[in-house]
């Protein structure tokens, strides 16, 4: 008898903590993100199910809401992001209208650019130097990679061309939207490699 009390006591006490658990999961779901999330929320967009495509005010809560998922994910997973799912990635930004993919890009993308450029002020000159180096040899890469009717234009690949050479950190702030959505890979993948410099 005592011990099927101890029994009973003990399977009471578990099912409180993971109701617990699953309570607290619950009211935390919205601030945790993870890249099938983002991808399910990219297919999810309203104007994508064949809904009527609304005006932008109907349209901005939910862009808001992929956008603020998309920046929650570390470089891991926004590279898992890249890896398992571009497709989804680049239906849903092709969906977008001209200035909700600007405002995607300044808001996902743009800022990698100004921590890329603190970071790179923040180390010795010699890093810096060897990291720009790579920089370029990684956009140089992605653009002769790049296959017909890629997602770079001619006008794209001429400017990128001339202004990798001189600053790479001037070309990605002037570049147009679709290429800056292009080489975001890059610029994450410099800013990993500077916060490793820095530990």
């Amino acid at each position: 008898m005592k011990r099927s009390r101890i029994w009973l006591i003990a399977a009471a006490a578990l099912l409180l903590i993971w109701c617990g658990v699953a309570l607290v999961m619950q009211q935390t779901d919205h601030l945790v993100s993870w890249p099938e999330k983002v991808t399910a929320l990219m297919e999810a967009s309203p104007w994508l199910k064949g809904d009527a495509k609304g005006s932008r005010e109907s349209r901005q809560p939910h862009l808001n809401l992929v956008i603020t998922h998309l920046n929650r994910l570390d470089a891991q997973h926004k590279r898992r992001l890249r890896e398992d799912d571009q497709a989804v990635v680049d239906k849903f930004f092709a969906s977008l209208t001209e200035d909700e993919q600007k405002e995607y890009v300044n808001r996902t993308v743009d800022p990698y650019l100004d921590r890329l450029e603190r970071g790179l002020k923040a180390i010795p000159e010699e890093e810096r130097k060897r990291l720009i180096t790579r920089m370029r040899g990684d956009m140089k890469n992605l653009r002769s990679g790049a296959q017909e009717g890629d997602r770079l234009s001619e006008q794209d690949r001429e400017f990128m061309d001339s202004m990798i050479q001189e600053d790479p950190i001037f070309f990605l702030r002037n570049a147009s939207t679709k290429a800056k959505m292009e080489l975001a890979p890059v610029l994450e993948d410099m800013q990993s490699r500077l916060q490793g410099l820095r530990r």
